[in-house]
């Protein structure tokens, strides 16, 4: 097979585009689904899209369609692009080249008045493709693939576009570089095209990947490396249930077996090819798959099979008018024909073959042409004619620099040298033959070699196969298991949830409920403010680890000295608030408590707190500091809040304070704890209480211990006594508002 013939049919089995490609109109993804088995339909959706719809270049360039393509009378740049490339790729499939180039540089035209960055590149790219595939032009296909590199680098900004870019850019100039014979060069490149295709993350682009790189090692006939790149490729493509490149590879696989001379193998997979490819009509790829059919079964020694498919692929192509695929099957029809004895009909296609041959130059074509009507010349005991015809197909061969052809002829040759006689030409061509079998056999003991290997690795496949098809039944019963307990888990999943949010609920209204009797319990009834309650819960807690913290002190566990605010202790008597209820009733005795009391909350500020402490008295508990004011200070801002008070019915602002500090004694700070000090407190109030009955108006006291209070003088199980004795010892130092 000719080198211009290897290009064609990997052209054919590999799209332009070398990634999985998402269009902005539905419609268009269609078309894209029929490139490779009706690319004459594809055409036709493009073309239909563009003169049915008209290009809107108002809205947004970049806009796509939605709701399934509902806008159906207007086209957007971007899918207008999509459309033209669609067009040309669908062109090149059949072989209408001037319309495939002319409608992808329309694309690129488009893209480039809309500023469309991604179509444009991806469009210059097909182009690079189309141009190469069309003219193998190296200097010109160089040309346009720097220019989209350049191009490419100055829009570095979204990177998936660039790795789907720089991914076919590899792979162009891949196939460029493997045409010149740089495999180096090729291989660096195919390096550069695996890593971008890893970032995309898409099966599809992977597996073309695999396709081509196994396409270039079969070009070059490294059996080994082509069968693991195209293993590859077919595991990925039944994994990825890619059907049409499945097709791809099981045709280049049976290539490759046949060229490996593992014939039963390359029948399986060129059989699966066609049979994909079989339910399209007028594929070129089934005529090539028909024609490697046709190729095996005459190794096999098959020739009314090989006939069969042979005239199934002419069919193909007859309306393609390929001369080239004509005159190649109208020779090996022929040749089939010489193998059956029947000469009438293999001189028949000869001629056929030979008609076609005149009008264009295939050395290959001719050759065996050549070789053909020899043998049958000799057929016919015109052995100088055979001997003619022998020459001219060595002479095509050389052009062709093709060794089997020349191996044949070379053997034909001596063998015809000698019917004649001649036997020192005969001798001639015959060691030329061996000349030339000495280098095709070591070429094929290589490749024995590897077949063995090669038969060992599908084997090995083969036993993988089946094992992992026993695995999936394993899997399969077990998976109906899992699902049973997971239908089970999910039903009691269910029912736990709903009792779940049920409890959630339940606890979260128990928990409200709980929160509104707790401020009710730890409220006054009639003022609002905190209660008598609350204070004596808290306070202890508080006060005693106060005492801890200050012990720690002392003990060195602690580095920086606590309570370093003091607190101050105010319980203000308002005498008013007694006679309300007498004076003026129960309502609005209760009217007046609760503005009393919401009103003290407004004064008092955090971190100052405020109680209930009875019915006419009120505990106010502070911050004190050195800076702070001092008792008569206090005093004056409690007289204040009373005046403040804005009511009708409080007639008398009288109000009767007892203050105290904490710690009390200066040198012991443990020495009165929570229920001695509110005595001390108490005990200061009703002194403020008994001055105010004997003086009219508002009183107050404070009670302060001196610096060097002894402890002692309060160890006393009664408080007030022992604070009485403290005070006519001088040990309690006693200021009142009556000096």
């Amino acid at each position: 097979m000719s080198l211009r013939q290897c290009l064609l049919i990997l052209f054919v089995f590999f799209p332009l585009s070398a990634w999985a490609k998402f269009f902005s109109a539905p419609i268009l993804n269609d078309a894209y689904q029929l490139l490779d088995t009706n690319p004459e339909q594809a055409r036709s959706i493009a073309q239909q899209y563009l003169e049915q719809r008209q290009i809107s270049p108002e809205q947004d360039p970049n806009r796509i369609h939605i709701n399934n393509d509902s806008e159906r009378t207007i086209r957007t740049p971007i899918s207008t692009v999509e459309a033209f490339q669609i067009k040309a790729l669908a062109n090149k499939r059949l072989d209408r080249n001037r319309e495939s180039i002319e409608a992808i540089k329309q694309a690129i035209t488009l893209a480039k008045d809309f500023n469309l960055k991604s179509g444009y590149l991806e469009s210059k790219l097909i182009y690079s493709s189309l141009w190469w595939n069309l003219t193998q032009d190296v200097d010109e296909t160089n040309t346009i693939l720097k220019e989209i590199s350049a191009e490419l680098n100055e829009y570095n900004k979204h990177i998936p576009l660039n790795q789907k870019i720089y991914f076919g850019l590899a792979l162009v100039h891949a196939e460029v570089e493997s045409f010149q014979g740089n495999n180096s060069h090729a291989q660096q490149y195919y390096k550069q095209a695996m890593s971008h295709g890893s970032a995309l993350n898409d099966p599809t682009s992977m597996i073309y990947y695999h396709i081509s790189y196994g396409k270039y090692f079969l070009k070059n006939k490294q059996f080994d490396q082509a069968l693991t790149e195209l293993l590859s490729a077919y595991w990925q493509s039944i994994e990825a249930d890619r059907s049409g490149q499945l097709a791809t590879t099981n045709y280049l696989l049976g290539q490759l077996f046949f060229q490996r001379q593992v014939l039963d193998k390359a029948l399986e997979h060129a059989s699966q090819s066609a049979e994909f490819y079989g339910r399209y009509n007028n594929s070129e790829q089934l005529s090539n798959v028909l024609t490697l059919i046709a190729q095996i079964h005459l190794k096999q020694g098959r020739f009314n099979l090989a006939l069969v498919q042979y005239f199934n692929a002419l069919d193909q192509e007859k309306e393609k008018n390929n001369v080239d695929k004509l005159i190649s099957l109208r020779l090996d029809i022929a040749n089939t024909y010489f193998l059956l004895y029947n000469y009438a009909l293999s001189e028949h296609y000869l001629k056929q073959a030979n008609n076609l041959n005149e009008y264009v130059n295939l050395p290959e074509q001719k050759a065996c042409s050549s070789l053909l009507q020899a043998k049958l010349y000799l057929v016919n005991n015109k052995a100088d004619l055979a001997v003619q015809q022998i020459q001219q197909a060595i002479k095509y061969s050389k052009k062709d620099n093709d060794l089997r052809l020349k191996l044949q002829s070379q053997k034909l040759l001596s063998k015809t040298y000698e019917k004649m006689g001649q036997y020192q030409l005969a001798l001639k061509a015959q060691r030329e033959y061996e000349t030339l079998n000495s280098s095709i056999q070591a070429v094929q003991n290589e490749i024995n070699e590897d077949v063995f290997r090669q038969q060992k690795s599908i084997i090995e496949q083969s036993l993988h196969y089946q094992g992992l098809e026993e695995q999936l039944k394993e899997n399969h019963l077990q998976t109906r298991k899992i699902q049973k307990i997971a239908g089970f888990l999910l039903v009691l999943l269910t029912l736990i949830s709903i009792y779940a949010f049920r409890q959630q609920q339940v606890n979260r209204f128990l928990k409200k409920r709980l929160h509104l009797l707790l401020n009710k319990y730890y409220t006054h009834p009639r003022s609002g403010l905190r209660n008598f309650r609350l204070l004596t819960e808290r306070l202890p807690s508080s006060l005693q680890q106060s005492s801890s913290n200050i012990e720690q002190w002392h003990l060195g566990e602690l580095i920086n000295e606590p309570l370093s605010d003091r607190l101050r202790f105010t319980l203000f008597h308002v005498p008013m608030l007694q006679e309300l209820y007498f004076t003026h009733g129960y309502q609005e005795g209760l009217s007046i408590e609760k503005a009393f009391g919401d009103y003290l909350s407004t004064v008092v500020t955090l971190p100052s707190r405020i109680y209930h402490f009875s019915d006419a008295s009120f505990l106010y508990i502070e911050h004190k500091s050195d800076s702070t004011s001092n008792a008569q200070e206090m005093a004056e801002t409690v007289q204040s809040w009373i005046n403040n008070f804005e009511s009708q019915t409080m007639t008398d602002r009288t109000v009767n304070i007892g203050m105290v500090e904490y710690p009390f004694l200066p040198r012991a700070y443990t020495a009165i704890n929570d229920r001695e000090l509110i005595d001390i407190l108490l005990m200061a109030t009703n002194t403020a209480c008994d001055i105010s009955s004997e003086d009219s108006g508002s009183q107050w006291v404070h009670y302060r211990a001196i610096d060097n209070a002894p402890a002692a003088s309060f160890a006393s199980n009664n408080i007030i006594s022992a604070c009485k004795q403290a005070i006519n010892q001088g040990l309690i130092k006693v200021m009142t508002s009556k000096q």
